[in-house]
C-alpha cells in the first residue's frame, strides 16, 4: 500500500539511526496536529508507553488505523510538513535522496519540490487507508502508465518472444485485434512480473488485458513464480534464436521432411533393438519426456528417413554430408549457450520447420533422426 511503501522509502532520508517509534511520532507530528494522546486506544493504562511503541511499530511495519488516517486528513498541516522538509539545516545530499527515493510513486520530483510532493503522497496514502477501493485504482493507473512506457522499448519483442499469445500459464488470449479487411494492431499490456525488482527485460512480459489488471491487483507467490518460469522459457527461446540465425540448413531438408508426409506405414522397418546411442545422449531422470519421444521416433522412422537421404544425395537432390555439419554446428553453439537439452532439440526442429513450412510432427521427427546418427547431443557421462 502506498503509505507503508513511501514510509519506508524516505526513513533512511529523515531518521536513518532513530528507532521505528520515534521516526513515526516524528512523522505525524509534521503532518497533522493531532495530540499524541489521540493516536491510540488505551489498552493498559499502567504500561501506556510501551503501548504506544508498540502502536507506532505496527504503523511502520503495516499501517495506521482507519480511524488514526480519518483524524489525520482533517488536521493536515501542509505548510508545516513543507517546512520540516526543507528545514535549512537539511541538507542538499539529503533532499535529492528523498526526490530519488520517491521518484517511483511521482512524476517530476526534484530536491525543489519534493516537500510537496512527499506531502501529497502521504495524503494520497490515508485516502487510501480509509477507502480501499482509491488504492487498487491507484496500482492500476500506474502500472499502466509503465505499461506504456515498457511498450515503446519493449513492445515488438516481447510479443515475438510469446508468439502473441498472453505469456501468463493458462490464458491462451490473443494480443492482437483483427478487422474485417484483415488488417491488426497490437492488443495487449506489458506487466513487470516482479514489482520488488527493476523492470529490465528478464521481469516483463506481454500479457491480455485481463490478466494484467488480475496480476496488478493481487497474485499469490505461486503464481508469480508460475510467469518467471515462463519468461525463463521466453528468454531461452530468443536466446537460441538468436544463436542459430546465422548458420542455414541447405533446403534440401524440405525433401526428407515433404517424404514424411507421404509415408506409407507398409513401408516402414522398425529398429529391432534399443536406440543404444539416444540412451548415452539423453539423461531420462531429467528428460523422461524428450527420451521417450526420441527413442519412439528413432524406433520407427529412422530406416526409412535414412533411406530417403541416401537416395536423394544418390540423385543429387541433397547434401547429406553438408546438413550433418549444419546441424551439428546449430547444436554445438546452442549447447555453448547452455541451453537445455529439451530447449535445443525444440529449437532445431523450429528451424527446420521455418525452412520446409511443413508441420512440425515432421520436423520432430528428423530431429529425432539425427540424434541418433549423432549430430546432435554428444554422449555423457553417468
Amino acid at each position: 500500500m502506498l503509505f507503508k511503501e513511501v514510509i519506508h522509502a524516505i526513513r533512511p532520508h529523515l531518521m536513518k539511526d532513530a528507532e521505528v517509534p520515534s521516526f513515526m511520532r516524528n512523522l505525524i507530528q509534521m503532518l497533522c496536529d493531532i495530540p499524541e494522546d489521540e493516536w491510540y486506544t488505551k489498552r493498559d493504562p499502567s504500561s501506556e508507553e510501551s503501548y504506544k511503541d508498540g502502536s507506532l511499530r505496527k504503523f511502520y511495519t503495516s499501517k495506521p488505523t482507519k480511524k488514526l488516517a480519518g483524524k489525520m486528513l482533517s488536521r493536515l498541516t501542509r505548510d508545516n510538513f513543507i517546512e520540516s522538509i526543507h528545514d535549512p539545516n537539511r541538507s542538499d545530499i539529503v533532499l535529492d535522496g528523498l526526490a530519488e527515493d520517491i521518484t517511483p510513486f511521482a512524476e517530476g520530483v526534484t530536491k525543489d519540490n519534493v516537500g510537496e510532493k512527499l506531502f501529497d503522497l502521504l495524503k494520497r496514502g490515508l485516502e487510501e487507508l480509509i477507502d480501499p477501493s482509491l488504492e487498487n485504482t491507484r496500482r492500476e493507473q500506474e502500472a499502466r502508465y509503465k505499461s506504456a512506457q515498457l511498450k515503446g522499448q519493449y513492445g515488438s519483442g516481447l510479443l515475438d518472444d510469446c508468439s502473441n499469445t498472453c505469456s501468463m500459464p493458462g490464458c491462451s488470449h490473443h494480443l492482437q485485434k483483427f478487422a474485417d479487411d484483415g488488417r491488426s494492431t497490437p492488443d495487449y499490456e506489458v506487466l513487470i512480473i516482479n514489482e520488488k525488482k527493476t523492470p529490465s527485460f528478464s521481469n516483463i512480459c506481454a500479457v491480455c488485458h485481463d490478466c494484467f489488471e488480475q496480476y496488478i491487483l493481487k497474485h499469490t507467490a505461486h503464481e508469480r513464480k508460475e510467469l518467471e518460469t515462463a519468461k525463463e522459457l521466453q528468454i531461452e527461446a530468443r536466446k537460441a534464436r538468436s544463436t542459430i540465425s546465422d548458420v542455414n540448413i541447405d533446403k534440401g531438408i524440405r525433401m526428407v521432411v515433404e517424404s514424411l508426409i507421404n509415408l506409407k506405414p507398409n513401408t516402414l522397418t522398425s529398429l529391432n533393438y534399443e536406440p543404444t546411442f539416444i540412451a548415452n545422449k539423453i539423461d531420462e531422470n531429467e528428460n523422461i519426456f524428450l527420451a521417450e519421444t526420441v527413442k519412439n521416433n528413432v524406433t520407427k522412422y529412422f530406416f526409412y528417413i535414412n533411406q530417403i537421404m541416401q537416395n536423394l544425395s544418390r540423385q543429387k537432390q541433397y547434401s547429406d554430408e553438408l546438413v550433418r555439419v549444419e546441424i551439428k554446428t546449430i547444436c554445438q553453439r546452442l549447447e555453448d549457450k547452455g541451453l537445455s537439452q529439451t530447449a535445443i532439440y525444440e529449437s532445431i526442429s523450429k528451424q527446420i520447420h521455418r525452412i520446409t513450412k511443413q508441420n512440425m510432427i515432421y520436423c520432430d521427427i528428423v530431429v529425432c533422426y539425427f540424434i541418433q546418427s549423432c549430430e546432435v547431443f554428444h554422449d555423457f557421462t553417468k
